[in-house]
């Protein structure tokens, strides 16, 4: 009896856990991944796949079968977060005040080890798997920085996971359509004029201004909003004074806002604008506002959702798959989606705290899982595809 792509993951559990260990031990900062990039780089060496580069740190491993095409790519984020890890475990973070928080190291581990199991198969694929090694994504850039480098200009579609707090081991969440928020980033400059706490009257004060304005910012999506659209405008900085007997002469409120639909994001925006001219002109303030796209929706493909479901559905089971509703956080992931279909599924991991918590950790059992998910969505794509060559 064959093994499941499971039980060939499992494996290699051992190493996968020594792997993912040594990046969690090893965590770099969004951009400055160097050792990370550098240990993968040194993974395929020994793998014999070759890769080409991606900035500094960014890396793409191409590993060919029959042919060269279809071609296909599966993503890792490799980069940490700006956290000092209270986890009292062997393998916590060396690097004082950086953290593999979110799981990143998990992703790059699963995806060399999802290598090797796609390397067995080689002779077997009737095309090219890009494994892409991605930096930057806590910062929203890296996989821009990735594309921009020409090396996915061939890709057909691309496939991404990451490990999900909360969710048990052995269960998978995963949709179609929005699953994860686009961003605006949200900055508003407020100018008054300067005078004694004394006198007002003889000022312009900008904090009364501003608080206005952050007020009337919590009613735009309650009140033009549809309820059934998932959105939300958060304000996380109100910065104005130097003293406390002087009124304020500018203010900075600043935040962000998430969608899960351009037209959302375009109605918010519009409101914003409207909102913050109509206060600024009441109190006799002066005002800049910036709502400025930074990542688009994650949309997972409608093409590709049957493919990730019946890879999920082989590795673990039909049970294991649950639905998901978009969620509000933002992947940059979501940019590969823009130049080719795109698909991105949550694979539970437990864990007692959540992401980007400083007591952050995964049950590791979720690595061999990821593995053999990473290679399923390959294998399922690729005879897919056959399927509808055959039937053309």
């Amino acid at each position: 009896m064959s093994k499941t792509l499971y039980e060939e993951a499992l494996e290699h559990q051992a190493e996968t856990t020594e792997l993912r260990r040594w990046f969690h031990s090893h965590p770099e900062p969004s951009f400055g991944e160097y050792e990370t990039a550098a240990r993968v780089r040194e993974e395929l060496d020994r793998l014999d796949i070759p890769f080409v580069t991606a900035g500094e740190t960014g890396t793409v491993g191409i590993l060919r079968g029959k042919s060269e095409k279809p071609v296909i790519a599966l993503r890792a984020d490799i980069d940490a977060l700006e956290i000092e890890e209270k986890n009292e475990v062997p393998y916590r973070s060396q690097n004082s005040g950086l953290m593999h928080a979110c799981g990143h190291d998990a992703h790059a581990s699963s995806l060399l080890t999802a290598a090797k199991l796609l390397l067995r198969r080689r002779e077997e694929l009737p095309g090219t798997v890009k494994l892409i090694f991605q930096p930057a994504e806590e910062v929203g850039r890296g996989a821009n920085s990735v594309i921009s480098s020409g090396t996915l200009d061939d890709v057909q579609a691309f496939f991404g996971l990451h490990v999900r707090a909360g969710l048990p081991v052995g269960k998978a969440a995963l949709q179609a359509g929005p699953i994860m928020a686009g961003a605006n980033s949200l900055k508003i400059d407020v100018f008054g004029k300067s005078g004694h706490a004394g006198h007002p009257d003889n000022a312009i004060d900008v904090i009364a201004a501003g608080a206005e304005i952050v007020e009337a910012l919590q009613h735009i999506v309650s009140r033009e909003i549809p309820p059934t659209e998932a959105a939300t405008i958060s304000v996380c900085q109100f910065r104005a004074g130097t003293r406390d007997n002087i009124i304020a002469n500018h203010a900075r409120i600043s935040g962000t806002v998430r969608v899960t639909s351009e037209q959302t994001r375009a109605q918010i925006t519009e409101a914003v604008h409207r909102v913050v001219s109509g206060i600024s002109a009441a109190h006799r303030v002066t005002s800049q506002v910036e709502c400025e796209f930074a990542t688009p929706v994650l949309i997972n493909s409608a093409e590709l959702y049957h493919t990730a479901r019946s890879a999920v559905q082989e590795v673990l089971s039909p049970e294991a798959v649950q639905g998901v509703l978009p969620q509000l956080g933002t992947e940059d992931f979501s940019a590969y989606g823009q130049i080719a279909p795109a698909f991105f599924t949550f694979v539970g991991s437990g864990g007692e705290y959540p992401h980007h918590h400083e007591r952050f950790d995964i049950d590791e059992r979720v690595l061999s899982i990821s593995a053999a998910l990473y290679t399923a969505f390959v294998l399922h794509y690729f005879n897919l595809n056959e399927k509808s060559d055959s039937d053309a």
